[in-house]
């Protein structure tokens, strides 16, 4: 990640993920530190500064009691809504 964003976007980046446990352990905050990445501090239950959460929201309406027989089903049903 870090080499991909000097390279697309210069020094001054900040990493921006949400507060899930997964994010937040400390391993993971070690791995940060030890590379000097910048992460930006995120409030908890904040999903109107995340946007992606509205999309997974809203195809989460669509696809209620839909079904799918296998993987390519589901994206098809996905790629259709």
């Amino acid at each position: 990640m870090r080499p991909w964003a000097l390279r697309n976007i210069g020094r001054a980046f900040v990493f921006q993920q949400n507060n899930d446990p997964k994010h937040t352990s400390l391993h993971v905050r070690s791995w940060f530190q030890r590379r000097r990445v910048d992460v930006l501090d995120w409030p908890s239950q904040s999903t109107d500064l995340n946007p992606i959460e509205h999309l997974w929201e809203e195809l989460e309406r669509q696809l209620a009691g839909v079904r799918a027989s296998n993987a390519d089903e589901k994206f098809a049903q996905l790629e259709a809504a």
